[in-house]
């Protein structure tokens, strides 16, 4: 008995995984494979699915946040972030705690990334946390517990991924990640200040309104970043893949002009980091198109959904099924190739059921967000190893207290959609 070409593309697919062939070659190779068991289908029809998957005018803003991200990192407006957080927040129990987990907010609101977010603040805050009496385990769970906030405040490469691959307002997706990813920023806070209490560890330091004063005058520049890219996706003045540019010529004035801490050798180095980034996640965008293209053809979306219908009766149900779903895949796999292959699955049922576009994109990519710090394979708690010298079981132990807090805001904004849909229902003025 002959394999049928889904069968072909699945035993291919976890089999070349499996033997350590990186994902987007492996979901690349099957599909292909699988494909060539289809007779009259040109092989060339695999070439113009991936380009097409690639050539997407929203998907510029890759590269430019990443750009911008690490602008921010190497030119000086990270460590201002962080004074100023400091000054402001030290004078309470574990105000250095929640000093870390605000600066991840904020730096989030730059990078639009997790791991850099995880990676940068961790870098600079871990041997703070230390030298003020915190448990290691404790200090190096607290950038990965706040760094998972990277892909859900904007602006949000994640977000424009999902965007380009359902065809959603990316514009709407971002301003939809704003209040779930402010509100359990300030959950995580609670519990940190609770932690200092409960474990006498004491205020970093008195209050001082001319601390404060300096340290505000300093990171004017910084503070201002974020109110300019959300002002303008939020006003309408700039597309997300215009406010990308923007935030790196912004960036970059910063870093040159004001902070004077870019150097063209920097910069260069930033660069090309930047586009060996975009090229990765490219890559994996142009491999998981063609992977919808293949299932498609074999109807696969309809026989999943036709499957689910059997014991999924009703909206609840279903967002149940889909958190649980996406808590375990995030916890296995890299959140732009789930958003690559699930989205376009769950998307037509969730419609069926009433659930709106946007509110979808903030849930399942909150989800995988939380999936970053979540064991075994986390990718926040790689990102904090280097940084803080912590193994992976104490990392992850003590981000445990943070994750439970992650999934029930999860949940919470699943199960009340005003909380993601506020503002991107306020931006068409209903």
């Amino acid at each position: 008995m002959s394999l049928s070409p889904v069968a072909v593309l699945l035993i291919l697919f976890f089999v070349t995984l499996l033997i350590g062939v990186p994902f987007t070659w492996a979901l690349s190779f099957s599909c292909i494979v699988s494909l060539c068991f289809m007779t009259g289908m040109p092989i060339m029809t695999a070439v113009q699915k991936m380009y097409n998957g690639g050539a997407k005018y929203t998907l510029l803003a890759i590269f430019f946040f990443m750009l911008a991200g690490a602008i921010m990192q190497h030119g000086g407006i990270s460590s201002r972030l962080v004074k100023f957080c400091k000054a402001l927040l030290g004078h309470i129990h574990g105000g250095l705690s929640v000093a870390t987990l605000a600066v991840c907010m904020l730096f989030a609101a730059l990078s639009g990334s997790s791991i850099a977010t995880t990676a940068a603040i961790g870098g600079m805050l871990y041997p703070e946390l230390v030298k003020e009496k915190y448990p290691e385990g404790y200090a190096a769970a607290l950038p990965v517990a706040g760094g998972t906030l990277g892909i859900v405040i904007p602006p949000s490469i994640v977000f424009v991924v999902y965007g380009a691959t359902t065809g959603t307002s990316v514009s709407k997706l971002l301003m939809s990640g704003v209040i779930p990813g402010v509100m359990a920023g300030v959950f995580m806070c609670i519990y940190a200040w609770f932690y200092a209490k409960r474990h006498g560890i004491p205020k970093s330091e008195n209050f001082s309104a001319s601390n404060l004063l300096k340290a505000t005058k300093e990171a004017f520049w910084a503070l201002l970043m974020p109110i300019i890219i959300l002002g303008g996706i939020y006003s309408g003045i700039f597309t997300p893949t215009e406010s990308a540019a923007v935030a790196v010529v912004y960036g970059l004035f910063v870093s040159v002009v004001i902070h004077r801490e870019m150097t063209p050798q920097k910069l260069f180095n930033i660069a090309i980091d930047a586009v060996k980034g975009t090229a990765n996640i490219l890559m994996l965008i142009m491999a998981a198109t063609l992977f919808g293209y293949v299932l498609t053809v074999y109807k696969f979306p309809a026989m999943f959904t036709a499957a689910m219908s059997t014991f999924i009766h009703g909206k609840y149900s279903f967002l149940l099924f889909l958190n649980v779903m996406l808590i375990i895949l995030g916890m296995l796999m890299d959140s732009g190739a789930i958003i690559l292959i699930v989205a376009p699955l769950v998307y037509p049922m969730a419609v069926s059921f009433g659930i709106d576009p946007v509110q979808l994109g903030c849930i399942i990519v909150f989800n995988l967000a939380v999936g970053q710090a979540t064991p075994p394979f986390g990718n926040c708690l790689f990102a904090a190893i280097p940084a803080t010298k912590q193994d992976i079981v104490t990392i992850a132990k003590n981000a445990i207290p943070f994750v439970i807090i992650l999934f029930a805001t999860v949940f919470l904004v699943s199960y009340v959609p005003i909380f993601s849909m506020l503002l991107p229902n306020m931006m068409n003025g209903g």
